[in-house]
């Protein structure tokens, strides 16, 4: 009887230990970024599709959008980005805590197809989140981001 309380003690102690160790993510967010090197961030971690890692940069009310944002600001799918290369990313205009930025995107090596696409940033609790455009352009909370990113 002795022996199979300790077996199964030991059984749930391996549970407990395997559970503790299991399921957890060590994808993090990389804090303190300017907002041109979160769109970077961003653009890395989607080009080696790190879709998880990427969508820590996207802010909260966009989350569910992060294929949608990754469609806008590269203009790539996450299948065919790998190919794809950010060139710059510049800040164009701030008002407290909105920043407009401009993403130069190549869309593949040494292709001549270069695009140029407006980033809308918010941010929260210090750190700078990629907004969803279409977000943006039609949620009232974004009223100042959307004119800032109409200027451009």
């Amino acid at each position: 009887m002795r022996n199979k309380v300790i077996l199964v003690a030991m059984l749930m102690l391996i549970l407990v230990v395997t559970a503790g160790c299991g399921g957890g993510s060590d994808v993090q967010r990389q804090s303190g970024l300017s907002p041109e090197a979160v769109v970077q961030t961003f653009f890395d971690a989607a080009k080696g599709n790190r879709m998880k890692e990427a969508a820590l940069y996207v802010s909260p009310t966009s989350a569910s959008d992060t294929k949608t944002v990754l469609k806008y600001v590269t203009g790539e799918s996450s299948s065919t980005i790998k190919n794809a290369n950010l060139l710059s990313v510049k800040k164009v205009a701030q008002q407290g805590d909105y920043v407009a930025a401009v993403a130069t995107l190549q869309a593949e090596q040494n292709s001549m197809n270069i695009s140029v696409k407006p980033v809308g940033l918010e941010k929260i609790d210090g750190e700078w989140y990629i907004v969803d455009y279409d977000q943006a352009l039609r949620e009232a909370k974004y009223k100042v981001l959307a004119q800032l990113l109409s200027r451009i």
